[in-house]
């Protein structure tokens, strides 16, 4: 039952509580009247009609209808229920809308809807037997499956890197790669038949801060999924192999080594184990390696002059060619058919290789490379393509059927090439040590890969650097300002009190003065009254006559005036005693604050001035490391592509080798080993890349992540830990505790902590907030949690004791959103009245109330160490803010609502998902967007 004056939510976020899971509840409404249950048969209807408004923490008209004593006991207008008689009771009147009263009223925001007759007729039945309580039995819930649609985005999260995102939609997660641009997968909980992450809909999600955990939570329930890879690793060589030279076979899957005897070994690559030996192929010394594309062949080419092809399964000769002298490149074509080399001639020669062994190698044709020497070649994508790179800075791309060049591209000062699987892109290295792009069919280059992923973690960690120090220029200097500020109006207190001290000190000598005359006259006064009244004692029967009772009248009447002059004249003095005292007490109390901001003005400057230090030295070193990228020393020596053509290799001469996103030229894995002048690469298995040195040390790169579920928190196994949805969860800045927020919507806000990894309860705060927890932020330092609500409020509180800290109110709706701002100083709280709140956490004040929201705003993020926001609302824009209220970016005009947005810690990567089921990707330093990921495109 709801009063006339109902309030309303009118929250988009609460659109799909009704919708949530498309859950019902069993068992059904009994009819029975015989004996009406009252949680059976009488709870479900109030609770649905009733208690939004008439609850233990929302009161309207004082009436709490959670239980049937609260009814009993009444609110306002007395009590709701009269055990037994059902025509007097309150709540069947108002239900029946008698005596004015119309519960719940019409138009309500609540979903409430007027009782049924049947209803009614239950409620009657159970207040005529008495009113009676009962035991509530725990419902099960039965998730039913939801129906096809648009599924809008409640939540979405990202990686600390920007790497990752995953959305929400309806029960559903989606993951995708941010640097490829890429949908990655959805995350299944393999134990559901629906194929889905959870159930019912995803209400929140947060990555830890290393990503290697995700938390999602939905109706009674979170899950923690873990990221699953094989990080990638280094494997030294085996001394005992005794190897000049290697090379990985395309697949990865073998390296072919050969040693100081002319021998080869093959190896498993996984394992770096010998498999294979094959002794005496060239005495006189290997100088050319290659393995065929379908890993069965080797060609050999030695100081000899002699071009021989191994079988690797046998360990036999195959074939071989003497007196091929001068060769500098050596190469397979596509269908492992064919030899291509070129040499010191600057000809190009195609050999056909025999199919069985001792028939002669053939040549096929021979080419003519433009009078420049042959540097790298590499087959195409077919066995009628390969491609060149020469000494005149050409890559030329020939067809051998034609015996003709079709295509040429200028790349000076190359050293090695690699083609796309698909064959339409080429990627190329230059001496420069860039790595570049090209479109083949347009002949245009696409992009340069320069960055370097440890050079880049570098430059993000000093950027944070540079703006935390910021921030803390900021606040010192504004405290130095604030200071110098009350100094000053202090210094004008203490001329005062001096001049006070000055002047009381010549006031109370001369009141002083007074005081004697006025004792004196007073004194003379009283005796002129004392002699008359001994006079009236003498008198017969003590009695006055006329004259002694005028003359007692007339020394009285004098008395009054002296004792008024003398009382006057020590008031003086007390009140200019007084007076001194103060102004005394006032340069005491001024000089002791002037003393104690004289050592805050100290500390605040030195403290300027030791994060002017650290800021000088990293803008420096950050200046540095961004020169350091547009000219590159490493020099690559070979390169591959990913099989799905988004990913892009190079093993350096620095020893390391670098992973590139093709998509964004975004570095994304790095790993070193061993310096060297020689290496091979290839794709690796999974998703990995494998590099192999000369004396066969590999290097191997991570393979692609899955994501598994690590653990379930409530649901199937403690379906009592959470009262309803689980509306946000946050991982401490450690990554080893969880929080979750939800409750039971407008009765309860709880918080738990948990430990991340090992799933058990840490903390948990019943009632914190008196409605549904919306949302929840650790502070940098991790020892405090904010917490926002339905109750319109943001509380803090210290995680160590469970004690509130700070209770922020200033929102007339939901707290959407909280964030800490980086040097833990300002919290920021987001509200369904369409406005933030910056709230200063050193003096429990509000900062500033930053409005130009025309409707809810969402959720909201300090970005990175900066005192910058990003925002979404539903007023279709994504706002980037500082916290005293200044816009620094809006991207406008989305289609829908938004819901949920997130950005890296430099915004050069935001996303933002709403209504539309799009999640969008943009460029948050200039508001380009970068990708659309549609719920049909994944």
């Amino acid at each position: 039952m709801m009063a006339k004056d109902e309030h309303s939510n009118g929250l988009r976020w609460l659109k799909h509580t009704v919708l949530t899971a498309g859950l019902c509840l069993l068992p059904a409404l009994s009819v029975s009247a015989v004996n009406v249950d009252y949680y059976r048969d009488v709870y479900p209807f109030l609770k649905a009609n009733c208690l939004a408004c008439h609850n233990k923490t929302t009161t309207k008209a004082g009436l709490d209808m959670e239980s049937p004593e609260s009814m009993r006991k009444g609110g306002d207008s007395g009590p709701a229920i009269v055990p037994g008689k059902s025509r007097e009771s309150l709540i069947v009147q108002a239900s029946l809308h008698q005596k004015d009263m119309e519960m719940p009223p019409a138009n309500n925001k609540s979903g409430a809807v007027k009782l049924t007759s049947a209803e009614i007729s239950l409620l009657k039945s159970w207040i005529d037997q008495g009113a009676k309580s009962s035991v509530q039995q725990e419902r099960q819930v039965v998730f039913q499956a939801l129906a096809g649609g648009n599924y809008p985005i409640y939540s979405a999260a990202m990686t600390k890197d920007g790497r990752y995102a995953v959305c929400g939609r309806s029960n559903n997660l989606f993951l995708y790669d941010l640097a490829t641009r890429q949908f990655v997968s959805q995350i299944l909980d393999e134990s559901l038949k629906s194929g889905t992450a959870h159930q019912a809909q995803v209400q929140s999600l947060a990555f830890s801060p290393d990503g290697t955990r995700l938390a999602s939570g939905s109706y009674r329930e979170v899950k923690i999924w873990r990221e699953e890879k094989i990080d990638g690793f280094v494997r030294p060589a085996s001394a005992k192999l005794d190897l000049q030279a290697t090379i990985v076979s395309r697949d990865g899957t073998k390296i072919i080594g050969a040693n100081e005897n002319g021998g080869l070994v093959v190896l498993d690559a996984s394992k770096g184990k010998s498999i294979k030996r094959i002794s005496n192929v060239n005495k006189s010394g290997i100088k050319l390696l290659s393995i065929s594309p379908d890993g069965t062949k080797a060609a050999v080419w030695g100081n000899d002059a002699v071009l021989s092809v191994w079988t690797l399964k046998t360990g036999k000769p195959l074939t071989s060619k003497t007196d091929v002298a001068g060769l500098k490149v050596l190469e397979w074509s596509a269908d492992s058919l064919s030899l291509v080399s070129s040499g010191e001639d600057k000809m190009i020669r195609l050999w056909s290789v025999p199919t069985s062994r001792d028939a002669e190698l053939v040549l096929a044709k021979e080419f003519k490379d433009a009078a420049s020497k042959v540097t790298v070649v590499i087959s195409g994508p077919t066995s009628d393509q390969f491609t060149t790179a020469s000494e005149d800075g050409k890559v030329r791309f020939w067809s051998i059927s034609k015996g003709a060049v079709w295509k040429e591209l200028s790349a000076p000062n190359l050293l090695n090439l690699a083609l796309s699987y698909d064959g339409k892109q080429l990627a190329t290295g230059s001496a420069d040590g860039v790595i570049r792009i090209w479109d083949i069919e347009s002949g245009k280059q696409l992009t340069e890969l320069k960055e370097r992923l440890s050079t880049n973690q570098q430059i993000s960690s000093l950027g944070w650097t540079v703006a935390a120090q910021s921030l803390e220029q900021t606040f010192h200097k504004g405290e130095i300002a604030r200071i110098e500020v009350q100094n000053k109006a202090l210094d004008e207190l203490l001329k005062k009190a001096n001049a006070t001290i000055e002047t009381m000190k010549k006031v109370v000598p001369e009141k002083a003065k007074a005081v004697k005359p006025a004792e004196e006259a007073k004194a003379a006064a009283q005796k002129a009254v004392d002699e008359v009244l001994a006079l009236i004692a003498k008198a017969p029967e003590g009695k006055a006559d006329a004259t002694l009772e005028k003359k007692l009248k007339d020394a009285q009447e004098k008395l009054a005036p002296v004792i008024m002059a003398e009382n006057s004249a020590i008031a003086d003095v007390s009140a200019a005693e007084s007076n001194l005292k103060d102004a005394e007490n006032d340069v005491a109390r001024i000089t002791d604050t002037k003393a104690k901001n004289q050592t805050a003005l100290e500390t605040a400057k030195a403290a300027v001035e030791a994060s002017k230090q650290v800021l000088d030295k990293a803008t420096a070193d950050l200046a540095a490391a961004k020169q350091s990228l547009s000219k590159p020393t490493a020099k690559p020596l070979s390169l591959a592509f990913s099989e799905d053509n988004q990913r892009i290799a190079a093993a350096f001469d620095d020893g390391k080798v670098e992973v590139w996103a093709v998509a964004s030229g975004i570095p994304i894995e790095e790993i070193a080993g061993p310096i060297s002048s020689t290496a091979s690469l290839a794709r690796g298995s999974n998703g990995s890349f494998i590099a192999t040195l000369a004396d066969g040390a590999t290097l191997t790169t991570s393979t692609k992540p899955r994501w598994e579920l690590e653990r379930v928190l409530g649901q199937g196994r403690d379906r009592t830990l959470f009262a309803d949805r689980v509306n946000a969860v946050r991982f401490s800045p450690d990554g080893k505790t969880l929080a979750t927020g939800g409750g039971d919507p407008s009765r309860a806000g709880d918080v738990i902590l948990f430990d991340a990894a090992k799933g058990k309860i840490i903390k948990t705060w019943k009632e914190r907030h008196t409605d549904s927890v919306l949302s929840l932020d650790f502070s940098p330092d991790g020892t405090l949690l904010a917490s926002g609500g339905a109750d319109k409020i943001a509380r803090v509180t210290d995680i160590a004791t469970g004690e509130q800290v700070n209770l922020f109110e200033g929102h007339t709706h939901h707290v959407m959103g909280v964030t800490f701002r980086a040097d833990g100083r300002v919290l920021a709280s987001a509200g369904a009245d369409g406005v933030v709140i910056a709230w200063d956490m050193t003096t429990g004040e509000r900062k500033k109330k930053i409005e130009g929201w025309s409707k809810e705003v969402t959720s909201l993020q300090f970005i990175g160490a900066s005192n910058q926001l990003i925002t979404s609302a539903g007023d279709n824009r994504v706002r980037i803010i500082n916290d005293e209220g200044r816009e620094i970016r809006a991207i406008t005009k989305l289609p829908d609502f938004m819901q949920a947005a997130a950005s890296t810690a430099d915004a050069s990567v935001i996303i933002g998902g709403g209504e539309d089921s799009v999640l969008r990707v943009w460029d948050g330093t200039n508001g380009k967007e970068l990708a659309v990921f549609g719920a049909q495109q994944k």
